[in-house]
């Protein structure tokens, strides 16, 4: 079951939903936005199965089979990033796109979860994620995760990975092991 948050009126909302129908044949998957009043969209076998209003309780098939959050071990000094925070983010993300990256059809995508922020790559049209990063409460202490493919989950205790040396606790070092991880 995979679950991403995105912004539906968003230039790339029409591939991730292609993306979303391809990835859903072997299970559901869940399209939602950050925002909890927003509406999650819900693929199964390659077609759109419900679409989840928040203000109305869910059926009784998807209570069965909504995902469940699951409850970090790692205690954090917030329960979520703060928007000046996410701003500081945004920026820094940019920054990195047009002086590292310098490629117009690859660049970091970053969304928010909770106290989680998630680096997804858009490379050439297609989104992938990378890595994912727990806000501390410090610009230059972010806890790291890198995604594994091979289990599709992330995954804090892996370090064995090319750019592991990267990961510093800030965004900047993030952004270079992923790239270094999974290069464009």
């Amino acid at each position: 079951m995979y679950l991403w948050s995105v912004k539906v009126g968003s230039d790339f909302a029409e591939r991730i939903v292609r993306d979303m129908r391809a990835m859903s044949q072997q299970k559901k998957v869940y399209l939602r936005d950050a925002a909890p009043e927003e509406h999650t969209i819900v693929f199964y076998r390659g077609k759109l199965v419900e679409i989840q209003c928040p203000k109305q309780p869910p059926s009784r098939e998807t209570k069965k089979s909504s995902p469940k959050s699951k409850a970090s071990t790692r205690h954090t000094t917030t329960r979520g990033i703060p928007d000046a925070v996410k701003t500081d983010v945004e920026a820094i993300v940019q920054h990195f796109n047009t002086t590292v990256i310098r490629n117009p059809h690859c660049l970091y995508v970053p969304r928010y979860r909770g106290k989680f922020l998630y680096l997804d790559r858009q490379d050439y049209g297609r989104l992938s994620p990378i890595c994912r990063l727990e806000y501390t409460g410090k610009m230059e202490d972010w806890s790291f995760a890198i995604y594994k493919y091979s289990d599709e989950r992330y995954d804090e205790e892996e370090w064995f990975f090319h750019g592991a040396g990267h990961v510093d606790g800030t965004l900047e070092g993030a952004m270079k092991a992923g790239l270094e991880a999974y290069p464009a």
